[in-house]
């Protein structure tokens, strides 16, 4: 009989942290990064990466996050229909020259009258 080896990856701690958070600081953090996200649309940023929204995040309220939480939470609003993906383009931060999948806010349709 082999051993087996359950080899445990960043990307599985981190989904772990970010799943042992609860409900309510979940939700806070989405409420958090959208409003940054939404604030950053108010003056003229198109889309942002994960990266230049924790950045920006930072400098707009002094929160410092993880990057993999940043990236939990995009998902999860992605997932919930709040963000959307935008056109594949450069990161502006990143050191890495590869094509990202920047985000931004989902248009909100206007009441009809």
């Amino acid at each position: 009989m082999q051993p087996t080896h359950n080899a445990v990856t960043a990307r599985d701690t981190s989904a772990e942290a970010f799943a042992a958070l609860g409900n309510e600081t979940r939700r806070r953090l989405n409420e958090r990064l959208y409003e940054s996200l939404r604030h950053a649309h108010q003056y003229g940023s198109r889309d942002m990466s994960r990266r230049e929204l924790r950045d920006y995040h930072n400098q707009q309220t002094g929160e410092w996050l993880e990057l993999s939480s940043v990236a939990s939470t995009v998902n999860a609003l992605l997932a919930a229909g709040r963000l959307e993906e935008g056109e594949a383009r450069m990161c502006s931060l990143s050191t890495r020259q590869r094509t990202i999948k920047p985000v931004r806010c989902k248009a909100r349709q206007t009441a009809l009258a």
